[in-house]
């Protein structure tokens, strides 16, 4: 699984060592590498001494020890044994042996950890470099006490001393992608990054031991880290190294930040000396911040941490005495109430249950849904009786293990009564409207509640519309919000529901310019809010739907940029985000970036049971995304793979993305007539929904897909829909259905002005056929160069349209479907089945094709169209 380790990162690095080793004239060749411990010295030293220099050239690889260092000459031992008493002769004896007969610039030495040298072995290296005898490249430790005869070596300037930096977090991915033979889920190259900074041989042995305990795992063809680092032995023994020597005050101040960074130095203070901790900073141990008032300290490493927490036992103390001191700060900030309730829970003293429940309150409050659920968890083991149960319901909730919150809340409602019930029946409402999709089930739990709880009846008035925006009823939704939203509703939490009605609704009904309002009226509360707070991502998530079915993409765009400080760093939030980059991604046609950051939600996800709402648009959205790209049989399993979100068939409101999915995935399998029929029949279900922002993106798709029928009725919605989206798809039906190449070819023009490049490249493509059809070589050729221009930042793309425009084999459509699905292994009979045909039909699809390119067998017809 472990591939080799590459060097990477360091190209610019090798270019300054290869000039360095080119020096001319009055210049000694090589250079000093500096860094600190594990940031790659060696490696870079050794690549280096390997690689500069005619083949032919003597090479020698000398290494510092602390061991040879109490011995004269003792690096040089394998050089020449047989020394005298005399130290320079001794001297003149190494470098003799070093450089032989060899002539001026024929030997390269490569001298690693040349702090760690004895002072006779520097005096040798410096005679090397200043009578110019050999190349010589060092490395050095920094912050290290080299022999005066290494400093003298850069300070005299003799050569070039080159600091060497931590690989970023690209490099980082980049090199863990390389060794594990895959693409890597980008939170986890994150997290790897933030747990080495970039340290080479921290990753190595870090990864080694992860990937060796299982921890390592590929989902959905992308790699994942999952858990918290266990240090193997190896990698702990050089962490240790640091610490060696250390006073116990100072162990005290490493211990208190391991299992709380960061710590104030007031609260540090009261649990370590203070002394010690000035101590810890001159070491290099710790990291103290004096921008903010009072000043934060932090581990220098973030696995200095994982060393110090490996005794847990006597940790177990230390985490209630800081729990108790964060407790005296007496803070506002849900961050620290998060804070002590982890401490507590780890420690060796019982936490109350309203600690607890604030904390996991808090926690949702921040998004971090998992940490909610296990606070809550807690909270019930120490006897938070029902209140715990439905907190821990809640937190199960919005990570979208729809099903097992639900049993969660049956269980307590069979014994609830009073308030308790009341919440309990909206928990369910609410789980039945967005998890599970099961609406009369909703409805059924909002009848319960009492007439008189007036927060009670607040939510229900929101979820109401809600129900009817999940039937896909948007117009009438949004009419039931507006009588609603009075100036006397004075709930956060049904204020958020209106505001996902508003926005979600105007989108659907094609009134982009009312969709931001909407939201920041939303978002207003969500800042404000710490019970809504939670639910702003789903907003932003159906802003951004509203903008995109109007072609408003950069609008779009721009909401999920500004996200991505709310989903920063947690986990679930951040498989959100990345589906919504995804969508982004493809709405472009940016296809390849589209499918890593759809994998990567999908990979970080897992098999578990979180996530059921994102699980379903990621997959659902890959396989589209797949499918554009032409690859039929991936596209098919990953769609046969979507497990649907709803569970009521009237649960309509997302159906659109299933359909678009579902066609885009027989187009690539060349059934472009059954990809039309598709579109058409969800472009009917959505004008008898009333929602003709969804008909607009529907029936562009079918004419994309070469629809000659559309143009009617896009004219009519191009009349009631806001955005560009929908005039330019009249336009495109416009054209295609009277075969005008140059309208053809001005629609591309438009679609690519609002960003949809996709579109773009299929209406130039359908021009170089219009072209050709009239007859109009050179416009044809046009026409393609812009096509091809569109499809190449489409990253892949394969389109009915696109695949029409090269082609040059005299098919019918009907002819390339059934050779198509013959090429994916099907039989005439099943071929008729899938076209609705007889089997005789397609035979004599398939004999008249044939004759047309003169094939002699099926397996000849198929590699003609395939183009082999």
């Amino acid at each position: 699984m472990i591939h080799r380790w590459p060097l990477v990162g360091r190209t610019e690095e090798l270019q300054i060592i290869a000039d360095a080793t080119r020096a001319t004239g009055d210049h000694a060749r090589g250079v000093v590498l500096s860094g600190a411990a594990g940031v790659g010295k060696t490696r870079l030293a050794r690549e280096a001494v390997a690689g500069c220099g005619p083949r032919s050239v003597r090479r020698h690889w000398i290494v510092g020890t602390a061991s040879s260092r109490t011995v004269p000459l003792g690096a040089f031992v394998g050089i020449a044994s047989d020394f005298g008493p005399d130290p320079l002769r001794r001297v003149r004896e190494v470098i003799d042996g070093l450089i032989g007969d060899a002539g001026h610039g024929e030997v390269i030495v490569g001298v690693d950890d040349a702090h760690l040298l004895d002072d006779l072995s520097a005096f040798t290296v410096h005679q090397l470099v200043t009578r110019r005898l050999a190349t010589v490249i060092l490395t050095i430790r920094s912050g290290g006490s080299p022999p005066d005869a290494i400093t003298a070596i850069w300070k005299d300037q003799h050569l070039e001393r080159l600091e060497l930096q931590p690989l970023s977090p690209g490099e980082i991915a980049d090199l863990v992608e390389h060794v594990l033979g895959g693409p890597v889920d980008s939170f986890s190259a994150q997290r790897l990054w933030q747990y080495t900074q970039g340290n080479a041989l921290y990753l190595r042995y870090l990864l080694d031991n992860e990937v060796s305990a299982g921890r390592v795992t590929r989902h959905s063809g992308v790699w994942l880290w999952n858990g918290q680092p266990r240090l193997s032995p190896t990698l702990a023994e050089l962490l240790e190294a640091r610490m060696t020597e250390v006073p116990a005050s100072v162990h005290e101040v490493l211990d208190a930040l391991a299992v709380a960074e960061p710590l104030e130095t007031t609260v540090l203070e009261s649990i370590a000396d203070a002394d010690a901790l000035a101590e810890a900073e001159s070491l290099g141990l710790v990291a103290v911040d004096s921008s903010v008032r009072p000043a934060s300290v932090r581990l220098a490493h973030p696995l200095l941490g994982e060393v110090r927490r490996t005794g847990s036992l006597r940790l177990a103390r230390l985490r209630g005495r800081i729990a108790v001191e964060l407790a005296r700060k007496g803070s506002t900030d849900p961050r620290d109430l998060i804070r002590r309730a982890v401490l507590l829970i780890e420690s060796d003293r019982t936490p109350d249950s309203e600690l607890l429940l604030a904390a996991a309150a808090a926690a949702m409050q921040l998004l971090d849904h998992r940490l909610a659920e296990t606070l809550a968890e807690r909270a019930v083991a120490v006897g938070g009786g029902p209140w715990a149960n439905i907190a821990r319901a809640m937190a199960i909730t919005w990570q979208e293990r729809g099903a097992e919150a639900e049993e969660v809340l049956a269980e307590q409602a069979e014994h609830a009564s009073g308030f308790e019930q009341t919440q309990i029946a909206i928990l369910r409402a609410m789980n039945f409207t967005l998890i599970l999709g099961r609406v009369t089930s909703a409805e059924r739990q909002l009848e319960l509640l009492p007439a008189d709880d007036h927060s009670a009846q607040a939510i229900a008035t929101a979820l109401r519309p809600l129900i009817q925006l999940v039937r896909g009823h948007s117009r009438t939704a949004v009419d039931m919000a507006l009588a609603a939203d009075t100036p006397s509703l004075d709930n956060d939490v049904a204020k958020i529901f209106l505001a996902w009605v508003f926005v979600t609704g105007q989108g659907d009904l094609g009134r982009i310019d009312a969709i931001e309002s909407a939201a920041n009226r939303g978002y207003a509360v969500a800042d404000r809010s710490p019970e809504a707070g939670h639910l702003r991502r789903r907003l932003a998530f159906q802003e951004t739907h509203g903008y995109r079915l109007g072609g408003a993409l950069a609008r779009s765009d721009a909401v999920v940029a500004r996200i991505r400080r709310d989903t920063l760093d947690v986990p679930f939030e951040e498989s959100w985000h990345r589906v919504m980059v995804g969508l982004s991604a493809m709405s472009h046609g940016a296809l390849d970036d589209a499918r890593r950051s759809l994998r990567d939600a999908l990979a970080y996800l897992g098999s578990g049971g979180s996530g059921r709402m994102v699980k379903t648009f990621g997959r659902t959205w890959l396989t589209t995304v797949i499918a554009m790209a032409g690859q039929a049989a991936e596209a098919r399993r990953e769609f046969d793979g979507i497990e649907w979100w709803a569970q009521d068939p009237d649960a309509c409101m997302f159906d659109p993305y299933r359909a678009l999915a579902e066609a885009w995935v027989c187009a690539a399998e060349g059934v472009v007539s059954q990809a039309v029929s598709i579109m058409r029949s969800a472009a009917e279900r959505e004008a008898l929904l009333d929602r003709p922002a969804w008909e607009v993106v529907l029936l562009q798709t079918a004419t994309q897909f070469g629809d000659p029928t559309t143009a009617a009725r896009l004219a009519e919605l191009a009349r009631q829909v806001q955005g560009p989206r929908a005039p330019t798809a009249a336009a495109h039906a416009t054209a295609l259905a009277a075969g005008d190449g140059a309208a053809l070819l001005a629609t591309s023009h438009r679609y690519e002005e609002f960003g949809d490049n996709l579109a773009a490249a299929d209406a130039a493509a359908q021009a170089v056929v219009a072209y050709q059809h009239a007859g109009l070589r050179g416009a044809a050729m046009s026409a393609s160069a812009t096509a091809q221009r569109l499809a190449a930042l489409c990253q892949g793309a394969q389109t009915p349209a696109l695949r029409a425009a090269t082609t040059t084999q005299p098919f019918t459509e009907r002819q390339r479907e059934i050779i198509s699905l013959a090429g994916q292994g099907l039989s005439n009979k099943e071929i008729a089945d899938r076209l609705t045909m007889s089997v005789r039909s397609v035979e004599g699809h398939l004999f008249r094709a044939s004759q047309r390119v003169a094939a002699n067998s099926r397996d000849e017809l198929i590699a003609i169209l395939q183009g082999r």
